[in-house]
C-alpha cells in the first residue's frame, strides 16, 4: 500500500515537471536577428526606372513606400560642389545626388544605398535631374562594389543624350584637342574637341588635377550646366 502511494506521487511529480517543461519551451521567442531582413536585388529600383519617376518639370516628392535604390559613387567630391556626388548603378543609368548638410564625405568607389521615401525629392538644378533632401539617416554606405563600364561615345553622342546619360562614366576616344577656354576663383574650364564637336570640362581648383592637354581620350561622367554639356573627370589618370 505504502509502496502505491510513492508510485502515484512519483507520476504526478513527473507529469508536473513535464508540463512546466513543454509550457516554458513554448512560451520562449524565436531566436534570430530582430531587425529588418536584408534587401535583396528585387528590392531595389533601377535608376533608369528611378530617373523616369520624374514628370519633366517641377519638383517631384518620393511618395512613402518607393523603393530604395543603390549604386556605386563614380565621381571625387573634390571635382564637385560640396555635398554632391555622381553614383551609377547596373542599368547604365546616373543619379546626382545632393546630401543634406552634416552628412559624411562619401568616398569615390562607396556603394549607397538610397531610400528616397521621408522627403527626398527630384529637382532640375541647372538642367541637370538632382536627387535632394533624402534625410541623412536614409542613405547609408554598404559593403561590396559594383562594376562600371564607361560608355565610349563621340561627343556628339553625348550631347544628343545628355538628358539619359547625366551622372554616367563615359569615355571620349579620338580627342583632337583639350584647351583652356576660361578661369575663375573656382576652377578653369577646358574644351575638349573631337571630330564630331566641342563639350566643357570644368576643373575645381580644389581637387588638385593637372590636365594634360595633349591627351587623346577621356573619360568622366556627363553633368549639364543650363544649356552646357560638360564630362567631369575624377583623376588626371582620366586622360590619356
Amino acid at each position: 500500500m505504502r509502496f502505491s502511494k510513492i508510485k502515484q506521487f512519483t507520476t504526478a511529480l513527473f507529469v508536473l515537471l513535464m508540463t512546466n517543461v513543454l509550457f516554458v519551451s513554448c512560451d520562449k521567442q524565436p531566436v534570430g536577428p530582430t531587425g529588418p531582413d536584408p534587401l535583396g536585388p528585387g528590392d531595389y529600383m533601377t535608376f533608369s526606372a528611378f530617373r523616369a519617376l520624374y514628370p519633366g518639370s517641377g519638383d517631384y516628392l518620393f511618395p512613402t513606400g518607393t523603393k530604395h535604390i543603390r549604386g556605386i559613387v563614380i565621381s571625387n567630391n573634390t571635382n564637385e560642389a560640396s555635398g554632391s556626388y555622381r553614383l551609377q548603378d547596373e542599368s547604365g543609368a546616373g543619379i546626382y545626388l545632393y546630401t543634406v548638410i552634416g552628412s559624411p564625405v562619401y568616398p569615390m568607389g562607396a556603394v549607397l544605398d538610397i531610400n528616397p521615401s521621408g522627403g527626398g525629392k527630384f529637382t532640375l538644378y541647372n538642367g541637370d535631374l538632382e536627387l535632394m533632401s533624402v534625410p541623412q539617416a536614409n542613405i547609408v554606405q554598404v559593403s561590396g562594389t559594383i562594376s562600371i563600364a564607361p560608355r565610349v561615345a563621340t561627343v556628339a553622342d553625348i550631347i544628343t543624350n545628355k538628358n539619359t546619360w547625366a551622372s554616367s562614366l563615359v569615355k571620349i576616344n579620338n580627342v583632337t584637342s583639350i584647351v583652356q577656354a576660361s578661369s575663375n576663383s573656382t576652377g578653369v574650364t577646358y574644351n575638349v574637341t573631337d571630330a564630331t564637336g566641342t563639350l566643357s570640362m570644368f576643373i575645381r581648383n580644389t581637387s588638385g588635377i593637372t590636365v594634360n592637354t595633349s591627351g587623346t581620350s577621356v573619360t568622366g561622367y556627363v553633368s549639364i550646366y543650363n544649356t552646357t554639356t560638360q564630362v567631369g573627370i575624377r583623376t588626371a589618370a582620366d586622360i590619356q
